[in-house]
């Protein structure tokens, strides 16, 4: 087989222009000769868009490499674990799973609940709100960053500046690696303080404690784990929130199925990650000639999974692109799959669990105008960049 049978795009996932509906371009290479797309961009690129070659490229680590970086064009430093193969990769997670465990997500749920009762308090009253700028990002921002010991008054800072790192590495390189400088020195700082402070039992402890290679981590291997982790619960999970928020808005007999029981909310959950699909692809390095999706590969390449693509295969998901939340969707390629398979996913379902049941239980008759035009951002993560919503006006919990 030659490379001729691969199809040619200009496909680049930081275009906002493509970024805005890239199904609609999956669906067009899915239905063409091949299923596997190439672009000339970005330094050039191959893309499955099938279901089974996501799963593939996710799964198969000695073919396809995580060794050389996940992203599309490179970060500025490693980020750890997401960035290594086993068996290196497996002993980073070894150490990080019993902080993002099951367990640990539910026991959390008090403090989660309670950051969203406090960011709705804070509009409730007013019947109109952004729910995206009052509420999702936010909420990321107030339930993760005190885990890794940011003070109240830099959290707004911080979730400002890894929120524009996301969506803007294309646009302005030199701010973008201003904020690289600025959040490296601040998380470092992080870590080299708490090396002489009292001990608590949280990841940065267990960063500065653990050993690897019979050594310590040094503060800027700390960061690099922090850094990856912050990206993961700052942005992607505020993305499955916002695009579920919008969802509901526009289908309210969706939510009166969830409001009444008559569809469970684990099932629904996972419906709405599969839909709105926050994180849209991360790269491996190809090691070795192999095939996928009906194309040829070579040592070197670098292969875009798309998570977007997978999760919108009709061969897996009937009817891909209507959410129907009493769909089986577990099966889902939001998180990925393999050895690197999100480890945040369990702390995520939770997040997004309390966020929307909050909404419906305290302003269940929001909606989004008609007039409503969304807009995403590009990048590995797409987003909504705004969603205002209109409401009943409420009570708060809690005295302003």
């Amino acid at each position: 087989m030659t490379r001729s049978n691969v199809t040619e795009t200009h496909f680049n996932h930081h275009d906002p222009q493509i970024m805005q509906d890239p199904y609609s371009l999956y669906t067009k290479l899915r239905s063409g000769k091949c299923p596997l797309g190439h672009s000339d961009q970005l330094g050039g690129f191959y893309f499955p868009t099938s279901y089974d070659g996501v799963k593939r490229v996710f799964s198969d680590f000695r073919t396809f490499s995580s060794a050389e970086g996940s992203g599309l064009p490179d970060q500025l430093v490693r980020l750890l674990p997401v960035d290594l193969d086993p068996p290196q990769h497996t002993r980073w997670r070894r150490v990080l799973n019993r902080f993002f465990t099951q367990e640990a997500a539910d026991a959390d749920r008090v403090r989660v609940q309670n950051v969203a009762d406090t960011l709705i308090d804070d509009f409730i009253e007013r019947g109109s709100a952004d729910a995206v700028n009052e509420l999702t990002r936010p909420f990321l921002a107030m339930t993760m960053l005190p885990v890794l010991g940011v003070p109240m008054e830099d959290r707004r800072m911080i979730g400002d500046k890894l929120l524009w790192m996301v969506h803007n590495r294309m646009v302005d390189h030199d701010g973008w690696v201003q904020r690289y400088g600025e959040i490296a020195e601040y998380l470092t700082a992080i870590c080299t303080a708490r090396r002489t402070a009292p001990r608590k039992d949280d990841l940065v402890q267990c960063l500065i404690e653990e050993e690897f290679d019979g050594r310590k981590l040094t503060d800027v291997e700390g960061y690099q784990v922090l850094l990856l982790t912050l990206f993961g619960a700052l942005d992607s999970t505020s993305s499955a929130m916002s695009g579920s928020l919008f969802h509901l808005a526009r289908n309210p007999a969706d939510k009166a199925r969830l409001t009444s029981g008559e569809v469970p909310w684990p099932v629904a959950i996972e419906e709405f990650l599969r839909f709105t699909t926050p994180i849209t692809a991360l790269r491996r390095t190809v090691t070795q000639p192999t095939e996928l999706d009906g194309g040829p590969l070579e040592p070197g390449d670098f292969v875009l999974a798309l998570n977007g693509a997978a999760n919108r295969d009709p061969a897996k998901f009937p009817e891909p692109d209507k959410c129907i939340i009493d769909r089986d969707a577990r099966d889902h390629m939001t998180f990925g799959s393999g050895g690197h398979v999100c480890i945040g996913r369990h702390y995520a379902r939770v997040m997004l669990e309390t966020c929307l049941k909050t909404m419906l239980a305290r302003v269940p008759d929001f909606s989004v105008p008609d007039d409503f035009r969304p807009e995403y951002t590009p990048s590995e993560a797409r987003a909504l960049k705004t969603l205002p919503i209109t409401f009943t006006p409420g009570r708060r919990l809690k005295a302003a």
